[in-house]
């Protein structure tokens, strides 16, 4: 597995400055228009756990946005709340027994680490139907409602993004790969890559016994943070794990200031400011765009969470759950060679390309 010369897609870069040209701009009025709405119709109907779902599903759908024309397109951005609604009714099943969803958030884990370098849409699918297992299994189940809102704000997410194309001379090309030209024998052959997978399934298993032991109330906040930071590139995992938890403690430092007035217009704008900077600051460095992120979803849970004491746990908890993924994640890496020289015994030699 070869080291990769530059970020990937969404992780964001180390530049000291980022130009906002119409194209970044156009993203983030995209992105704000598509994950505010779901927060202005809470305001007039009142937040209820679909707002959670929704708010997932807009964000995960924005990231799947492969252009296109409109079905390939929406087929796309399916991709990722398809796989979290999935994730959700596993884990829902499961719920009442936490090793029953230890057992099938490691297997998803699993599944991560096979795919991690490959198709974005299949790595997008893997970490949310990961942390929909966590998610139902551990913090929130969903209603038929949840499930609604999960296919509403895609559909939203699916307009918005047709809307902003429409003023061109016509859909612009999908900027990914079809599944078929890279699904067959994806990484299936390489001890390494299953060695690598083993490594992710054990870290989520210790962040998810961390967190039971405890008793946290988000431990999906520490799967997930397993699922963005650990690679099969050492240096980039440990770059992007610190960056996350920097980005992460500085956004609940914000968030506990901005929420002590206790003003909820105040609280909007700073949502309304966080998701519009969240990808220029996403492309200058991951910290930030991790920063801006962390802000936003704080910001929601002060909205949404009428008990002050609560909402101010929750703050704390967004921080030492990251933390624990990112140690959990850490601990992975430090076991991986381990775990690799296992796979390896008894392997061919490898090939001039580096393949077992």
């Amino acid at each position: 597995m070869k080291p990769l010369e530059t970020p990937r897609r969404g992780e964001g870069g180390t530049r000291p400055f980022v130009a906002l040209d119409r194209a970044l701009v156009l993203r983030s009025v995209r992105f704000t228009l598509t994950v505010m709405s779901p927060i202005v119709v809470a305001h007039f109907v009142g937040a209820q756990s679909w707002l959670v779902f929704a708010m997932v599903s807009a964000i995960v759908a924005f990231a799947g946005d492969a252009a296109g024309e409109p079905l390939p397109r929406l087929v796309w951005m399916a991709t990722g709340p398809a796989a979290l609604a999935l994730g959700l009714a596993l884990g829902t099943l499961s719920l009442g027994h936490p090793l029953h969803v230890l057992a099938l958030s490691m297997a998803a884990g699993f599944a991560y680490g096979l795919v991690e370098s490959g198709h974005p849409h299949l790595l997008l699918a893997a970490r949310f139907f990961a942390f929909g297992i966590v998610l139902a299994g551990l913090v929130l189940a969903p209603g038929p409602f949840d499930y609604l809102a999960i296919a509403i704000m895609l559909v939203f997410a699916w307009l918005v993004s047709l809307a902003f194309d429409l003023p061109g001379r016509g859909w612009p090309p999908l900027t990914v790969p079809p599944f078929a030209r890279l699904l067959p024998g994806v990484a299936l052959r390489s001890r390494e890559r299953w060695a690598f997978a083993t490594t992710v399934a054990i870290a989520i298993g210790c962040a998810l016994a961390t967190t039971g032991w405890t008793n946290a109330t988000h431990p999906s906040w520490a799967c997930l943070a397993i699922l963005m930071v650990m690679r099969s590139e050492v240096t980039s995992s440990i770059r992007l794990g610190i960056e996350r938890v920097v980005g992460t403690f500085a956004g609940v430092l914000v968030a506990a200031l901005v929420a002590q007035p206790g003003s909820e217009n105040l609280m909007l704008l700073v949502m309304l400011v966080a998701a519009f900077v969240r990808w220029p600051a996403q492309q200058v460095n991951n910290a930030l765009g991790v920063f801006c992120l962390t802000v936003f979803v704080l910001m929601l849970i002060e909205i949404v969470t009428p008990d002050g004491r609560e909402a101010a746990q929750l703050l704390r908890e967004r921080f030492y759950d990251t933390l624990i993924g990112a140690v959990a994640a850490g601990f992975g890496l430090l076991i991986f060679p381990l775990i690799r020289r296992i796979f390896m015994i008894g392997a061919p030699p490898a090939s001039p390309d580096g393949a077992a």
